[in-house]
């Protein structure tokens, strides 16, 4: 029984350390994980490597419904652009949790206008020079054509509580 215990333990050791090898060898060969860029569409964040992030982020979101019910009587009113990384930590995260937030207010999302930048800040074959974009997530909001503000990045409270800040100027 021993030796069975300790020949599955010696087996698990050792694939453990080939699956080591090979995530070595990528990483010493700069290899970089697909991503997105340019002009897409919300569903282009819902497959792939980001779209696994993005449900798992979205389930967990709870958005303060409080602020959300405050926030509704100026959202429709604004339309927003969204610039993103999907290759960025902070996208990652904050993109679908403002996802839940508009979805919780029946927002149409497919309004937003959503650009996917390389990590150059670059919108590939969507130009982005005129957006002033540092850091990503950036969360644009506008109303007449006018921006109104942004969220950068990570909010300062929670998204939807910047949003009301925002968007109740």
């Amino acid at each position: 029984m021993k030796l069975k215990f300790f020949s599955s333990l010696l087996g698990l050791l050792i694939v453990s350390s080939m699956s080591f090898a090979q995530n070595d060898s990528i990483v010493a060969d700069n290899a970089e994980p697909a991503y997105l860029c340019g002009t897409v569409e919300r569903n282009a964040l819902q497959t792939g490597d980001f779209g696994d992030l993005f449900f798992g982020e979205y389930a967990n979101y709870k958005p303060d419904q409080d602020i959300l019910n405050k926030l509704k009587k100026d959202l429709f009113s604004h339309t927003l652009t969204v610039v993103l990384g999907t290759w960025c930590q902070d996208s990652q995260e904050q993109v679908p949790r403002m996802y839940k937030v508009l979805d919780k207010m029946d927002y149409n999302t497919s309004l937003i206008r959503l650009i996917c930048v390389d990590k150059e800040k670059t919108g590939c074959d969507t130009d982005v020079s005129d957006l002033n974009i540092e850091r990503v997530p950036t969360f644009i909001f506008y109303e007449d054509g006018n921006e109104v503000g942004r969220i950068v990045e990570t909010p300062e409270h929670s998204l939807e509580n910047d949003m009301l800040k925002i968007l109740s100027k």
